[in-house]
């Protein structure tokens, strides 16, 4: 599993690998992560906003229970998260530079959708990065995927009018799942069985082999008919 850094080192990694694809299609692009109002983003770049984080359906659950009737811990809590990340295309709109930004980055992501662990240690191991060195991320088991989000033109414009006095730039969102967080909480271990019994019970399974009429084995059965139910390990019944 994974630590508190977890969140950040996924940014972090998704934008050196958003720098890495667009820096010969775009030459000059830089790849930021700052809030979206163009504010102290460069010229020509693509800005990464993680705008909400979600429960992950499937696992946020996975873990329970995690602490016996008395309280002790018996396993460490895992939150099981979903980041929803708004990338934001900032250049020349007479050079095109915001599309060209979208197509390379849409390509980047549908190639390599998949976070790998080398990739993680590279982008932890930059100076620039420092302070993600303590980030477990590589060690989880579970890889993290980036999907893209098809939010439609009123989601949009919603997510948008969150960012006061804002114009509008062109965007798309992505979600990264799942990302695993753990508690580095202390478990207690389990005490050792004092007494083993094994308990022998015998099974019967009874095995009907003929039903007749009380009357005779050639007589009619009809609805009020008393019968006869022969089993191969019980007694006539």
């Amino acid at each position: 599993m994974s630590n508190f850094l977890a969140v950040a080192t996924v940014t972090a990694a998704l934008r050196e690998l958003l720098l890495a694809a667009v820096s010969p299609d775009v030459p000059g692009a830089d790849v930021t992560t700052l809030r979206p109002n163009g504010s102290g983003t460069p010229a020509t770049s693509i800005n990464i906003y993680l705008y909400q984080v979600t429960p992950n359906a499937a696992l946020s659950n996975a873990d329970l229970p995690t602490r016996r009737g008395d309280g002790q811990l018996v396993q460490r809590p895992v939150a099981a998260l979903d980041l929803q990340y708004l990338l934001t295309f900032f250049g020349s709109e007479a050079q095109l530079e915001p599309q060209r930004l979208l197509g390379s980055t849409v390509r980047a992501l549908h190639s390599r959708p998949v976070l790998t662990r080398d990739s993680i240690k590279q982008t932890i191991a930059k100076p620039l990065f420092s302070y993600l060195a303590q980030s477990n991320l590589a060690d989880a088991v579970e890889l993290v995927r980036f999907t893209p989000v098809p939010l439609q033109l009123e989601e949009l414009s919603k997510l948008w009018s969150v960012y006061f006095q804002t114009p509008y730039s062109l965007s798309i969102a992505y979600q990264a799942t799942v990302v695993l967080i753990e508690s580095e909480e202390s478990t207690h271990t389990a005490l050792p069985v004092s007494a083993r019994n094994i308990y022998a019970v015998p099974f019967r399974q009874p095995l009907i082999e003929e039903v007749v009429s009380a009357a005779g084995s050639n007589a009619p059965i009809t609805s009020e008919s008393p019968i006869v139910i022969r089993e191969s390990d019980c007694a006539a019944i």
